[in-house]
């Protein structure tokens, strides 16, 4: 065993002090995440895919527009209050049009399902549909984590500006939580 140095004034270090790891206290069950959201009146089944946030600041969303992503800094689906949102693109030059593109189909008053890993299925009631110019999109409301439980989806919309890029607008869905 090597010898732990000292600094001037301090106590040596017993040899016959053994370290135990300490205990952790129980947390409790961890939280359930969304693992697939469901959109019947649409025809909708995707795999949800935990994201963080990408190089460029904005949310970091699945490649392949078959999944979309939960933005996994913000609100659960089991949590108490704030805005549960899911993000995916609407096609891709490698995997063509997405399913997504069906979310315009929706109404006010269809029901969403999310599902989790381990937990309930939390429904929520759609309460808006609409295209937001990205320029507008008001990112402390959507991302909002104490305000009312809702679930918000986004994707792509509007018209395509090849010379811009992509899309010009944000297609948000927006549905309260149901009891």
């Amino acid at each position: 065993m090597t010898p732990t140095p000292r600094t001037a004034g301090a106590a040596p270090v017993s040899p016959s002090i053994t370290a135990h790891p300490a205990e952790l206290p129980s947390v409790g069950k961890p939280a359930p995440t969304p693992s697939r959201l469901v959109v019947p009146p649409v025809g909708l089944d995707l795999p949800i895919a935990a994201m963080g946030v990408a190089g460029d600041g904005q949310m970091a969303l699945p490649p392949d527009p078959r999944t979309i992503g939960w933005y996994r800094y913000g609100a659960g689906p089991g949590d108490r209050a704030g805005s549960v949102v899911l993000g995916g693109h609407l096609d891709s030059r490698e995997y063509g049009v997405g399913p997504l593109v069906r979310l315009r189909k929706l109404k006010r008053g269809d029901v969403v399902e999310v599902r989790t890993n381990g937990g309930p299925v939390v429904r929520y009631r759609v309460a808006e549909i609409r295209d937001i110019p990205k320029k507008k999109l008001a990112v402390d409301n959507l991302f909002d984590r104490a305000g009312p439980r809702r679930l918000q989806v986004v994707t792509c919309g509007g018209p395509y500006d090849a010379e811009g890029g992509g899309y010009r607008d944000n297609l948000v869905v927006t549905a309260d939580a149901l009891p």
